[in-house]
């Protein structure tokens, strides 16, 4: 009997860490695909690197800041920068300090968008970067941090006990149900209040207009929601559908990936 729960043990311990795996590799390749992760790079000057990270979105109410990191010493540049409706571009020399150039981009309201790239001089040379093309940057509204842990708290947590609950059809199904029930608990108020919340801060709502309901609740995590719905109901009504956990949250993972 203690070699039986011994074994038992390890098989959770295996499942539940498969589940925070399976969730860590399903977020990082969402970022990956999601079209406003940033743009970084390095390349040498004469055998030293220069570094960079562009942005794509920038939350806050505060200046944008582009760093550059370099091991030229006598590397100097320029920012550059252009809002929508702007025909000309705006420039600011970069400020030098311990082998870092950095430059600010004044802040916008919310969901306001400009281009920007900047250019560094060398001696006799000029590089373009990024690599020779414009980034478009979009302003959203500072989101508190409580708000912001609970948002990706919620969320996350929920995907791993969604996982959870399939991958208990490798264990015999015994606590379906159970973890089932509890992805519940977690995806209800994310969706309905914490998310809501969230994209209200983001978009800039707060105290200034009142929100389309298409803009307070993705029509990703009303599909997650529903598809968990209808599976709790059906295994809860039957015992014969024991498989429908593991490919319910198989479907989840894809339209968070895909879709969210």
């Amino acid at each position: 009997r203690n070699c039986s729960r011994t074994e038992m043990k390890k098989e959770n311990i295996i499942l539940w860490l498969a589940s925070f795996v399976i969730v860590f590799l399903a977020v990082y390749i969402s970022n990956i695909l999601d079209e406003d992760y940033p743009i970084t790079s390095t390349f040498g000057i004469e055998g030293k690197k220069v570094s960079y990270r562009f942005e794509k979105v920038h939350y806050g109410n505060e200046d944008y800041n582009v760093i550059i990191r370099t091991d030229v010493a006598d590397l100097a540049g320029k920012l550059f920068w252009k809002g929508e409706t702007d025909s000309d571009w705006q420039s600011k020399e970069f400020k030098k300090s311990d082998m870092i150039l950095s430059g600010s981009i004044p802040a916008l309201e919310p969901t306001e968008k400009i281009n920007y790239y900047i250019e560094l001089y060398h001696r006799d040379k000029k590089y373009f970067l990024p690599d020779n093309q414009k980034v478009t940057l979009t302003y959203f509204g500072k989101i508190p941090l409580f708000i912001n842990v609970l948002e990706h708290f919620l969320l996350y947590l929920g995907l791993v006990l969604a996982v959870r609950t399939g991958l208990e059809f490798f264990n015999n199904g015994a606590k379906t149900k159970k973890f089932g029930f509890l992805t519940l608990i977690l995806f209800l108020p994310h969706i309905v209040l914490i998310n809501p919340l969230y994209l209200t801060y983001k978009y800039g709502f707060i105290n200034s207009s009142i929100p389309p309901i298409s803009k307070l609740f993705l029509l990703s995590d009303i599909g997650i929601f529903i598809i968990w719905i209808g599976t709790m109901i059906t295994i809860f009504v039957s015992d014969k559908f024991k498989p429908l956990p593991l490919m319910s949250s198989i479907l989840i993972l894809i339209i968070y990936v895909l879709f969210r």
